[in-house]
């Protein structure tokens, strides 16, 4: 338990550090530009700088009543909800992990888990701490920097690699999130290659997409991203995450459309509903199967 308190710390302190690189990110400059994370931070709207006991991640935005003491403006709700997401990433995405491969036995900090777990759970929470920033910088910028899908594209080498070379030490069915599902919609009994068949599905997918739409439905970036995150899912996980993302999709912008937020004709940023496609299958892809089936008798 005193571990998982100390990884939630540490989420919650590299959060604050996600912001920066999130709120002081412009399109023209690199993600990890050291010239654009320098310096002390700063209230966004007065200037004024912020003292120790106003970068206390969570803490401070509540003390403030989200707002900066300064000037009295009210602050973005990005700062405490990505702090928090990434908080509980490491705390909680590792015991969820152990839960689905069973390596260490009932608790994820065992001293009987081998070294090359460890790699394979940090991959993760790499991967998805990628994909929150992502979310992030594509709802405010419209764009889906390429260093943030080189690095997916790492962690998923990363992922496949360790689950390819120690596949034996996971529980049967488990090296994808369907689970006992998964054999239904396999196209190899390789792990490489299944995930190497998740790169092409999700590049090849969203770029015929792209062709079709002329550009207008979404751009190159959300390919780049589909690649990249198909090679860490691999198949057919990144083909459930997919269908997830459009049918939210679809839902969330009728709403917004009903309610007079948007037209038919408005751009929606669509890494955020990918990546929540991506975030429901890890969670709950077997249950989603499973449910589906169950709607017709199977």
């Amino acid at each position: 338990m005193g571990t998982v308190v100390l990884l939630f710390l540490f989420g919650l302190a590299l959060g604050s550090f996600l912001n920066v690189v999130v709120f002081r990110y412009t399109p023209e400059k690199k993600v990890l530009d050291r010239k654009q994370l320098g310096g002390r931070s700063r209230c966004p709207y007065c200037g004024h700088v912020l003292g120790a006991g106003e970068l206390v991640p969570v803490v401070s935005f509540i003390i403030q009543k989200g707002k900066c003491r300064s000037c009295g403006h009210r602050l973005s709700l990005q700062y405490p909800l990505i702090e928090l997401l990434s908080a509980a990433v490491f705390a909680f995405l590792p015991l969820f992990l152990n839960s689905v491969y069973g390596v260490s036995g009932t608790a994820f900090f065992s001293a009987s888990a081998p070294l090359w777990y460890y790699g394979l759970v940090a991959a993760w929470v790499l991967a998805v701490l990628a994909w929150l920033v992502i979310t992030a910088i594509d709802l405010r910028h419209h764009v889906i920097p390429d260093e943030l899908n080189a690095f997916l594209m790492v962690a998923g080498v990363c992922i496949t690699v360790l689950l390819a070379v120690y596949y034996e030490n996971i529980f049967p069915f488990r090296t994808s999130f369907l689970q006992n599902f998964s054999l239904l919609f396999l196209l190899s009994d390789s792990i490489v290659l299944n995930h190497v068949w998740g790169m092409v599905f999700g590049g090849l997918f969203f770029t015929l997409l792209v062709f079709v739409s002329r550009g207008k439905g979404m751009g190159f970036g959300d390919v780049k991203l589909a690649f990249a995150s198909g090679l860490v899912l691999g198949w057919p996980d990144i083909a459930l995450a997919t269908i997830l993302s459009f049918v939210i999709g679809g839902i969330f912008g009728g709403v917004l459309v009903l309610a007079g937020r948007k037209t038919m004709k408005d751009k929606i940023p669509f890494a955020p509903l990918l990546v929540l496609g991506f975030l429901l299958t890890i969670l709950f892809g077997h249950a989603i199967v499973g449910g589906y089936f169950r709607l017709f008798g199977l």
